[in-house]
C-alpha cells in the first residue's frame, strides 16, 4: 500500500484535529482550520457543512496514522508483535494529540448517529490491515484456528474501543499506551492458545 499524497479533505481533517488539541474545539474557528490546512473556504465547505461535521472524522486521523505505520512496519514481523506495535503507536498518538473530550464526544455520537458509524466501517485501513494480520496469523499457525478471522478482528477492535472509552471516562488519569501494553498481551495470548 504505497503512501498517497494527502487529499484536501485529509489536510483539513488533520489541521482541524491538531487545532482542536492545541486550542480547544470552541476556540478553533473555521478560518483557523482553512489557514492551517492551506486550503480555501470553498474547499472546506465542499467537504464539510461546518466545524461540527469534523467531529465524526477522527477515524480518518487514525487511518492516517496506520498509513504512516504501514510504510515502516516489517511485513515479516510476527502478528503478535505487529498488533502490539500498532496499538502502542495509535494509543500514543491519541494520548498526545487528540482532545479527550472530543474523543468522548465521538464515542457517544457513534451510539446515536443515524449515519454510517465510522468506527465500525470495515472499508477503513484499520480494519483491512488488522484483518490481513489476523488472516496471516491463522494461516501460519501463530494464532490457533479455533476462531474465524472476523471473530479475532472483532475482539481486537472491541478491546481497543473499550480501553479508549474507559480512558476517556476516567478523564485520562492513566497512560493509555502503557495500560494497553499491559493488557493486550493477555488478549493476544488467548488468540495463540485458542478461544
Amino acid at each position: 500500500m504505497p503512501r498517497k499524497k494527502p487529499t484536501t479533505k485529509t489536510k483539513i481533517v488533520k489541521a482541524a484535529w491538531n487545532l482542536f488539541y492545541k486550542k480547544g474545539y470552541d476556540q478553533t474557528t473555521i478560518e483557523d482550520i482553512i489557514s492551517a490546512s492551506k486550503t480555501s473556504k470553498g474547499s472546506f465547505y465542499h467537504y464539510f457543512k461546518g466545524k461540527d461535521a469534523l467531529l465524526s472524522t477522527l477515524s480518518y486521523l487514525f487511518d492516517e496514522k496506520y498509513e504512516e505505520l504501514y510504510e515502516v512496519v516489517d511485513p515479516a514481523m510476527p502478528a503478535y508483535d505487529k498488533l502490539l506495535l500498532l496499538n502502542k503507536e495509535l494509543f500514543e498518538m491519541i494520548q498526545t494529540s487528540v482532545d479527550r473530550k472530543l474523543l468522548a464526544y465521538l464515542y457517544s455520537s457513534q451510539l446515536i448517529t443515524k449515519d454510517k458509524r465510522s468506527l465500525l466501517d470495515k472499508k477503513r485501513l484499520y480494519f483491512r490491515w488488522i484483518t490481513d494480520i489476523m488472516e496471516e496469523a491463522l494461516e501460519n499457525g501463530e494464532f490457533k484456528n479455533t476462531s474465524s478471522t472476523d471473530e479475532l478482528v472483532r475482539i481486537y477492535a472491541m478491546f481497543e474501543r473499550a480501553l479508549i472509552y474507559d480512558w476517556a471516562l476516567q478523564k485520562g488519569n492513566y497512560s493509555l499506551p502503557e495500560y494497553s501494553q499491559k493488557l493486550l498481551p493477555h488478549v493476544l495470548n488467548t488468540f495463540k492458545a485458542g478461544i
